[in-house]
C-alpha cells in the first residue's frame, strides 16, 4: 500500500469517528506514523514491529507510549479492512502503566475538610460557602472535580424530586442525571441562597462563583485542598496526600462496601454505579474494587462463608 492509498485511508478513518460522536480522532500522531511509514517503508504493508519500534523511537512516558499504541491500532484494524497484510500489534506488546491505590477517606477525615473549607478567606465572603458546597457534592455524589466546576445553575434542580444536577457532555461526549440525596440538596440550596445575596454572583452563568462572579479556578481549588489537608496531616504511610480526586474515589468505594456491608451483592450495584460515575462501561469501576484492601477484604469474607457453607451442604 501506498503513501497516497494510507493518507486517504487515514482521512476517511478520522471522518469514521468524528461521525461516530469521539472527541478525539487522533488525527496528530497518526498522521505523523503515516507520513513515516511512507517515507521508511514505501508500498509495503505495515507490520507490527515497525509500528512498535516507531513508538517507542522517541523517549515518552509509559502511558503516553501506550495510549499511542492503542490509538494506532485502532487505525490500523481499519486499514486491515482494506489490506489483509496489514499486521495490528497485540495490546500488550508494552508494558501497562501502573495505577496508584486511590487515597480513601474516612468520614472523620472529610469532616476535617469541610471544617476547613468554611473557615477558607476571605471571612465573610461566598468563597467559604462554595468550597464546602463544591467539596461536599464531590463526596457525596462522585462528580469529577471538572464535572462540578462546570456546573451551570440552571443544570442545579434542588426543588425537584429527586433533587438531581444534569451534566452535558462532559467526558467522552457523555451527558447524564446524577440524583442526589437529600441532605446533599439542603446543604447545596443553603448554598445557594448565599449565591443569591450576591448581586455579580446571581447574575454568573456558573453555580460555583466568587462574590464576583468569577468561576471557581481549578488550580486554586486545588492548591487550597492540598495546603489544607497537609495542615490536617492527612497522608499515607508512603507519604502521598489526597487530591481532589479523592473525593469522587472515596465515594465510589464506599458505595460498593456499604452494599457488602448491608448483605446485599455490590455485583449487582456495578452497572448502575458504572453509570452514575459516568464511566464507559463497569470495566472502569471494577478498578476501585481490585485497588482496595479493605474491600476487597469484605468480597473475600464473603466468599470464604459462602464456600463453607457448600461445603457443609
Amino acid at each position: 500500500m501506498n503513501g497516497e492509498e494510507l493518507r486517504d485511508l487515514l482521512i476517511r478513518y478520522v471522518e469514521h469517528r468524528k461521525l461516530l460522536g469521539y472527541r478525539y480522532t487522533h488525527g496528530g500522531v497518526l498522521t505523523r506514523f503515516v507520513q513515516d511509514h511512507a517515507i521508511e517503508h514505501p508500498g509495503e504493508s505495515i507490520k507490527a514491529k515497525e509500528v512498535l519500534e516507531w513508538v517507542t523511537r522517541v523517549h515518552r512516558a509509559p502511558p503516553t507510549q501506550v495510549a499511542i499504541l492503542s490509538a494506532l491500532r485502532g487505525f490500523l484494524r481499519f486499514v486491515k479492512a482494506i489490506d489483509p497484510a496489514t499486521s495490528v500489534p497485540d495490546n500488550h506488546l508494552l508494558p501497562s502503566p501502573r495505577r496508584n491505590p486511590p487515597y480513601i477517606l474516612n468520614e472523620e477525615q472529610l469532616q476535617s475538610i469541610l471544617h476547613a473549607a468554611a473557615t477558607a478567606r476571605p471571612k465573610g465572603g461566598l468563597r467559604a460557602d462554595a468550597y464546602v458546597a463544591v467539596l461536599g457534592l464531590l463526596a457525596s455524589s462522585g462528580l469529577r472535580v471538572g464535572e462540578a466546576l462546570h456546573l451551570k445553575e440552571r443544570d442545579v434542580h434542588l426543588r425537584n424530586e429527586p433533587p438531581h444536577v444534569v451534566l452535558r457532555e462532559t467526558k467522552f461526549k457523555k451527558s447524564r442525571i446524577v440524583a442526589l440525596h437529600p441532605t446533599t440538596a439542603v446543604h447545596l440550596q443553603q448554598y445557594a441562597d448565599r449565591r443569591e445575596h450576591k448581586c455579580h454572583a446571581r447574575r454568573a452563568p456558573l453555580f460555583f462563583v466568587t462574590d464576583f462572579g468569577q468561576a471557581l479556578d481549578y488550580d486554586t481549588l486545588s492548591r487550597w485542598f492540598s495546603c489544607a489537608t497537609a495542615k490536617l496531616g492527612l497522608h499515607l504511610p508512603d507519604g502521598r496526600r489526597p487530591t481532589l480526586h479523592s473525593l469522587r474515589h472515596s465515594f465510589a468505594v464506599r458505595r460498593p462496601t456499604q452494599r457488602y456491608e448491608d448483605g446485599a451483592s455490590a455485583a449487582e450495584l456495578a452497572p448502575t454505579l458504572s453509570v452514575y460515575l459516568g464511566h464507559v462501561s463497569p470495566r472502569e469501576s471494577y478498578w476501585y474494587v481490585s485497588s482496595t484492601p479493605e474491600l476487597l477484604g469484605i468480597v473475600s469474607n464473603r466468599f470464604a462463608a459462602f464456600c463453607g457453607v457448600g461445603g457443609q451442604s
